[in-house]
């Protein structure tokens, strides 16, 4: 029997909370997941059947099984989010694009299926019965999506497995490799639906969970969040592969930044909506001007044109974004913080030299500006102490120098931007 998917839509309010509270099963089950789970865009689709990612990192799930007589409760819900999640940290969808043309799209899926499932098996997360495994395909565990994928291909009943695409049977979605029908444009931002992420996005949140897989390993945890060795082999491949330019990472993060903070519209009654019902005023939708500032480390450690270079970086992605450039301050910081001034050009900022560096002053001070901005990006050497609980904008931390940074807070996004040779 085929199935009609109605139309993408947000969440409501009680499908988000279900899905906040599947999210935090998930979290607490692989809680070195988090990036991943929290940069996933949420989305209802209404007669999906399942959960499903596209290759922009949206979410699709079928409200009916958040909510209702038929829905599948947090653990169950938490468990697919991380399977769903397992497909995009693990990038299935551009893995697929490097396999021998045109590849068989539902064998595939079976593959990254049975490679995400034996660690989360492995990690102790309650999957639902039935469930593709390696075992399930005649294969060993820990292998590869291309090893079971080429095992399917070989083997006549894998194969007939794998060509059987069937309407009944929606795969995980393009971010697996297998597009559901009725996925969203990828220009698409409008009317709650997210614009999902760009690659050097993915990338960043990849690394992101990497680091945080690498880190739970040494700390020797035991129990729940536990790293299954499948997890931890992919960890080490992320982190081994060739380092994403710091142009297009900085270009990402300061966009993200953006992103999110222009999408935290609310009502207000200051613009009364357009809508007219008779003896009401009904407020309507307002979504904020975004405000950054720019703290720039002058200390005599800095170089001069990788400075400018970070500098028009950033300026070119809050130009393209649309930022106005009175909403843009620059705050220099060298022993202490300079006064606070509207940025009119790139090349405003000099390196005065001098004694030591203290970030914390500079991001005070930029955090002191009324009214208060939503993105702060600081460029220094990293050399500075760091605050020690996050504040009320978003932190990016961009460090010029050769070494890979360290010390940076863990709830800011950093990028290393080595030196010009």
């Amino acid at each position: 029997m085929s199935r009609e998917a109605g139309p993408v839509r947000a969440l409501s309010r009680d499908e988000h909370e279900a899905f906040r509270l599947a999210r935090l099963v998930a979290a607490e089950d692989m809680p070195y997941f988090m990036h991943g789970l929290f940069a996933a865009a949420p989305l209802a689709y209404e007669g999906l059947g399942t959960f499903a990612v596209d290759r922009h990192w949206r979410l699709y799930m079928d409200p009916a099984l958040l909510v209702g007589p038929g829905a599948w409760g947090p653990q169950v819900s938490g468990a697919v989010l991380l399977h769903e999640v397992g497909h995009l940290l693990r990038d299935h969808a551009g893995r697929a694009d490097a396999l021998a043309q045109p590849h068989r799209q539902v064998a595939w899926n079976l593959a990254g299926d049975a490679e995400i499932n034996d660690d989360l098996i492995a990690a102790g997360v309650a999957l639902p019965e039935g469930v593709v495994t390696p075992t399930a395909l005649g294969c060993e565990d820990n292998g590869l999506a291309e090893d079971y994928y080429a095992h399917l291909l070989r083997d006549p009943e894998g194969t007939s497995a794998g060509e059987a695409d069937s309407a009944d049977d929606a795969g995980c979605g393009s971010g697996s490799g297998c597009p559901v029908p009725g996925e969203v444009p990828t220009e698409a931002a409008s009317a709650g639906v997210s614009a999902g992420m760009d690659d050097a996005e993915a990338d960043l949140v990849r690394r992101r969970v990497a680091e945080d897989v690498k880190a739970t390993v040494q700390a020797g945890a035991k129990g729940r969040g536990t790293v299954p060795a499948g997890l931890s082999r992919w960890a080490e491949r992320v982190l081994a592969a060739p380092t994403v330019p710091w142009t297009r990472v900085l270009r990402a993060a300061v966009r993200r930044a953006v992103a999110d903070a222009a999408g935290r519209s609310d009502y207000s009654y200051r613009r009364p909506s357009r809508r007219r019902v008779p003896g009401l005023v009904k407020p309507a939708m307002r979504g904020p001007l975004v405000r950054v500032a720019i703290v720039v480390d002058t200390s005599g450690s800095m170089g001069q044109a990788d400075l400018d270079a970070a500098m028009g970086e950033v300026a070119g992605v809050l130009a393209s974004s649309g930022i106005a450039r009175d909403q843009v301050r620059l705050v220099s910081c060298d022993a202490e913080a300079g006064t606070t001034t509207r940025v009119r050009r790139v090349g405003v900022v000099e390196l005065i030299g001098g004694g030591g560096t203290d970030m914390r002053i500079g991001i005070a001070a930029a955090e002191a500006i009324r009214p208060t901005p939503h993105v702060v990006v600081v460029l220094t050497d990293g050399y500075t102490p760091w605050p020690d609980q996050p504040g009320r904008s978003r932190l990016i931390c961009g460090v010029i120098r050769p070494e890979t940074p360290s010390g940076t807070p863990e709830w800011a996004t950093t990028v290393h931007i080595p030196p010009a040779a």
